[in-house]
């Protein structure tokens, strides 16, 4: 610890522990907690080399009236220095465990009501379950009541925390024997730690038989954190755990799933997923009833349950012959159904196709479905039911539909539900983008570019849909190596209508063409997107015009934009181009109240700075620049005088003041005056 710090540490205690004082905000207090925990890593007994940290801990916990926040960060640092087996004893020793994390303590004085402290109690106890004594400690104070107590605390962030903490603290109990222990007092403590962990698994036993199924709905939020410890527990707990657990909630699973709750759905396949994957994970065959859960619930009834509980076993789940087919399937079956593609043959499933004349339960049922399709393609072909290309020909289909095109294979009454649906338009474009990455896709680029400037140029088009639509461009513009796959017609619309976006009356509009256009001129090393789709000079000349947009927005991403042609700028006239845009950051640099902009032209000039060499044509530019258009009296003044900030070098006078105040700053001295010595 370095020594000035620790000479400040004793007043900065003090300074915590009076009640008189208040805080501005617990930033602070975390970036304190921060650098503790760095300093226990690094090894040895903070309160042997802190003393000052214990009369602390004591005084915060005999001062209640102390901010929460206070009490909160006490309580976890209590659990960081009892984390080492040194500052355990030395605070067991002293009562200072005792007196902290004794939640009735905290109660009796009425501060348990505050999430502030509950968090930091459950918290401080995570901490310090680093060793056997911290166990200990952990299990005849009775802590495992409380947390189960908590799991329904009416603050999520309590209830998670409670959830993590205690199969944290269950998994240690339960961990397998050392091997090749065998002095007395080891096999001692082993026994007395196999009879308290009974103990222990006969209260979560109860507890667990008693939550999982909710008498009522009053109760689905007590259900839901119960399952949810059950999957922690499951994915984490070896063979012996595991089995006791599974034996005793089969019985309350299997009446879960016939309950078919909704709203238990996700929760109740995490719990079924873990059992099932743990044990293919060991080499075993799931248990049967395992086996005959995960089976139901990817043949419910109901059809949004069936495709979520499809998603969850996809994202979760490891691959298995016969339940992956079956999920995919699942998951493709209302794309297929809204545009009539034939995704899965000859196929029908009549009671999700009756789910999906329902407008909200269509637009989400088909937003599954879009999410989970760029996964789906990516899986070996013995799972998949179609060629990747017929996913993103479905997923075109589905474009047209919403934007009002009619389809003669689609369901009517199924697809009228998504027209217009800026929901289904942005998750639609979200797959599209990614399905740029799927294999045996290639040849659909220009289809897609077709549909997206059809996106580009539809005056219904909302901003965040155009953005989406920028942003599948930008994927599947980097596949454009064979300049075959477009053609001229489709450049010529493209130029059309990001010439006219670049012109919207809506900055976000603005903001994303200029972004995109961005993303092409930054395309390197490929044959190339940019040259493929749009003329460099072209884009250039969009992006001099954005730096006089009105928006700061606007012209700090031309700015960026801009950084990305350095090296790449018209062969003709490129000296005057250069010495056009410099001029017109540096009055952005010192006239625009903005910082957004600003920012952007430092990170511009730094681009440019390491991209050249002292003696390049460039930085001779600059300094022409510089020396030729110098920011006024004016423009000095309103950044803060010219006197103070001058002398960064002599052969650019005009500029000394620039250099010094914004691009100095991020540069250093050294890098300036390197510059500006030739």
């Amino acid at each position: 610890m370095d020594s000035e710090c620790a000479s400040l540490l004793p007043r900065v205690c003090e300074v915590l522990a009076d009640s008189r004082r208040a805080l501005p905000d617990d930033t602070s207090l975390e970036k304190l907690l921060d650098w503790f925990t760095g300093l226990t890593k690094s090894g040895g007994c903070l309160l042997e080399t802190c003393p000052c940290l214990l009369d602390f801990i004591s005084s915060v916990g005999n001062n209640t009236a102390l901010d929460p926040a206070v009490l909160s960060f006490t309580l976890k640092l209590t659990g960081l220095l009892a984390a080492s087996e040194d500052g355990f004893k030395i605070l067991r020793d002293c009562s200072v465990l005792d007196l902290v994390f004794k939640h009735q303590h905290w109660q009796d004085k009425g501060v348990w009501e505050d999430p502030c402290l509950r968090i930091g109690w459950i918290q401080g106890l995570k901490n310090l379950l680093q060793h056997p004594a911290a166990l200990d400690f952990f299990v005849k104070s009775g802590f495992i009541e409380p947390l189960l107590q908590l799991q329904t605390d009416t603050s999520l962030f309590v209830a998670s925390a409670a959830n993590q903490t205690l199969a944290h603290a269950l998994l240690l109990l339960h961990l397998p024997s050392s091997e090749g222990s065998n002095s007395t007092e080891e096999h001692d403590d082993e026994h007395a730690r196999t009879s308290t962990s009974s103990d222990e698994f006969t209260v979560l036993s109860e507890y667990l038989t008693e939550s999982l199924v909710p008498g009522d709905n009053t109760r689905l939020q007590q259900s839901l954190q119960t399952l949810r410890l059950l999957a922690l527990l499951l994915s984490q707990a070896g063979p012996p755990l595991r089995d006791m657990l599974l034996q005793t909630v089969l019985d309350p699973l299997e009446e879960l799933v016939k309950a078919d709750c909704s709203l238990l759905t996700l929760s109740l396949m995490d719990a079924i997923m873990a059992a099932h994957s743990c044990s293919v994970a060991d080499g075993h065959v799931p248990d049967q009833r395992v086996s005959r859960l995960l089976s139901s619930m990817l043949n419910s009834n109901k059809p949004s349950d069936l495709l979520q509980a499809a998603a969850a076993f996809l994202h979760r789940g490891r691959r298995d012959s016969i339940y992956t087919v079956q999920a995919v399937r699942i998951l493709l079956l209302p794309l297929s159904i809204v545009t009539g593609h034939p995704l899965l043959g000859a196929t029908d499933h009549l009671s999700m196709v009756e789910d999906m004349k329902s407008k909200s339960s269509c637009i989400s049922m088909i937003c599954v479905s879009l999410t989970n399709a760029p996964q789906i393609t990516n899986m070996p072909s013995d799972v998949l039911p179609c060629p990747p290309d017929s996913v993103v020909s479905a997923v075109l289909s589905l474009l047209k539909i919403c934007s009002g095109f009619s389809s003669p294979t689609a369901r009517r009454e199924v697809s009228r539900n998504v027209i217009g649906s800026s929901k289904v338009q942005k998750c639609a474009l979200e797959t599209l983008a990614a399905l740029s990455n799927s294999t045996g896709v290639k040849l659909k680029v220009s289809d897609v570019i077709r549909v997206l400037i059809g996106y580009l140029d539809n005056p219904d088009s909302d901003p965040s849909v155009l953005h989406k639509s920028y942003q599948a461009l930008k994927k599947w513009a980097c596949m454009c190596t064979d300049l075959s796959l477009l053609t001229d017609q489709l450049r010529e619309d493209l130029t059309a209508v990001v010439g006219k976006r670049a012109c919207d009356m809506r900055w976000e509009v603005r903001d994303s063409t200029v972004e995109f256009l961005g993303h092409l001129v930054q395309e390197r090393g490929r044959a190339s997107a940019s040259e493929a789709m749009l003329s460099r000079c072209w884009i250039r000349s969009l992006l001099k015009v954005a730096l006089q947009d009105a928006e700061s927005y606007v012209r700090a991403s031309a700015v960026d934009a801009l950084a990305g042609t350095l090296s790449q700028s018209c062969q003709q006239g490129a000296a005057d181009e250069e010495s056009e845009i410099v001029s017109r950051l540096l009055e952005i640099l010192s006239q625009d109240a903005e910082g957004f902009s600003r920012r952007a032209v430092v990170r511009y000039f730094i681009t440019w700075f390491s991209s050249s060499t002292p003696h390049s044509s460039s930085a001779s530019l600059l300094s022409q620049v510089c020396t030729c258009s110098p920011p006024t009296r004016q423009r000095r003044s309103r950044l803060g005088g010219e006197s103070s900030h001058a002398g960064v070098g002599p052969a650019a006078p005009g500029c000394s003041f620039f250099w010094s105040s914004e691009l100095q700053t991020e540069l250093g001295d050294k890098t300036c005056s390197k510059w500006f010595s030739w």
